[in-house]
């Protein structure tokens, strides 16, 4: 099965400290985590105090990752006062919605005429992994191997970086979609939209891959008022 550069057990946990790969970069990593699947609610209080104690490093690491995190617009930082996690922006998820929406598509078209036999036998794989994880109920993983879906995607098209690109900016869109996929039957929806659009690529329909990513990215942006009816301190 493809993976990621973190593994579905990586990102369900924080992780430890690794000497491999910096102390900002862990933090930061554990913290974004937390963040986008509402381990730390919109709103919440950051302790720099607590994360440097769990992390075993100094203040430094832990202010370059929020710093990182304001820039993303995932944290608010008050100097000489407190940090916290930011409320859901809907405009700046709606911009983020447009940019990913124009380049799926593109990239779906290209694989509709491209992908082979064993990068569709691929993308099955990580249906799999989803209909496992959607199964035993584990909505964090589900999410992540939507997301690895999708990322995989990318690469087979040659276009990995701009994965990369809408990954930095794209925090208040999947806070949004994960408040969408609470549902359970909205993650069932999910794995149909994602065989659709592999139908699509096997039989080599440009077309129908295309209207397959139109009905399958639109949904959670389309529902947003009802989002913030249930969830409304979470918002702007």
């Amino acid at each position: 099965m493809p993976q990621s550069p973190l593994t579905l057990a990586d990102q369900q946990t924080p992780p430890r400290r690794n000497p491999a790969v910096s102390a900002v970069q862990q933090v930061y990593e554990a913290l974004r985590h937390r963040i986008i699947h509402f381990v730390l609610p919109p709103g919440t209080n950051i302790a720099k105090g607590e994360l440097t104690a769990e992390f075993g490093v100094s203040p430094t690491p832990v202010r370059e990752a929020l710093l990182r995190l304001s820039d993303e617009g995932l944290v608010e930082i008050y100097p000489q006062s407190r940090t916290t996690v930011s409320l859901i922006d809907v405009q700046h998820a709606r911009e983020v919605h447009f940019l990913r929406l124009s380049v799926e598509v593109e990239v779906v078209r290209v694989l509709a005429e491209t992908i082979t036999s064993e990068n569709l036998n691929e993308l099955d794989n990580w249906i799999d992994r989803q209909t496992v994880e959607l199964k035993a109920g584990n909505e964090t993983a589900f999410k992540i191997a939507d997301n690895n879906f999708h990322e995989y995607m990318f690469s087979l098209a040659g276009v990995h970086g701009l994965a990369h690109l809408i990954d930095a900016r794209r925090g208040h869109y999947d806070r949004i979609r994960g408040l969408f996929l609470q549902e359970h039957g909205r993650r069932e929806t999910v794995v149909d939209e994602h065989l659709a659009m592999i139908a699509a690529l096997k039989a080599g329909d440009p077309g129908a891959a295309e209207a397959a990513v139109r009905v399958h990215l639109g949904k959670s942006l389309a529902i947003i008022d009802e989002i913030r009816d249930i969830h409304p301190s979470y918002f702007q």
